[in-house]
């Protein structure tokens, strides 16, 4: 069972994005990024009250698929309150970052550009702010706050996928209802 609000958390290399993709295609739903909204040109992040308002518009209406590492700021509490549907994507850490890396290296070498034309570079890549760095060390405590969120609304249907596998035959089998 989906909703029309839906949230897909997991730490960073989880598949989030692919994974929201997928399931607001499959389901006419609207895709939106959270790392467009976040971040800004040239890594730059936005302001929490910007956040939040770009937050609020985007998840007013229905018909919504919001992928991110949500937390408990403000506008991250907004959004998982307004959420019908929480999908989880609970890898196990060595598939999370070998997925990071592998990821990470390849937009390097392709200089893919993302949200607002940022991209990731080797230097960046190397240095404690690179994304695989987060990964690994925030690993431990977005599935700490995920555990937590993961049935505490009756309201909610909530979805934990623990492999590759799983996702794809769950994404399967939504294309059939």
């Amino acid at each position: 069972m989906i909703g029309r609000r839906v949230c897909v958390v997991g730490t960073s290399g989880s598949g989030k994005t692919t994974v929201a993709r997928e399931i607001a295609a499959r389901c006419g739903l609207t895709y939106i990024d959270n790392d467009a909204i976040i971040w800004r040109a040239n890594w730059q992040q936005t302001p929490a009250a910007d956040a939040f308002a770009a937050k609020d518009h985007a998840t007013r209406g229905d018909g919504w698929v919001l992928d991110g590492n949500l937390g408990s700021d403000p506008d991250d509490a907004l959004v998982l309150d307004r959420c019908d549907t929480l999908v989880w994507l609970d890898l196990p850490r060595a598939v999370v970052h070998w997925q990071v890396l592998q990821r990470s290296v390849v937009r390097v070498i392709t200089r893919e550009p993302l949200a607002h034309g940022n991209r990731e570079s080797l230097r960046k890549l190397l240095s404690r702010d690179s994304i695989v760095w987060w990964s690994i060390t925030s690993f431990a405590r977005r599935r700490r706050r995920y555990q937590k969120l993961f049935g505490c609304r009756a309201d909610r249907h909530d979805i934990r996928l623990q492999s590759r596998r799983e996702i794809a035959s769950w994404l399967a089998a939504l294309s059939k209802s």
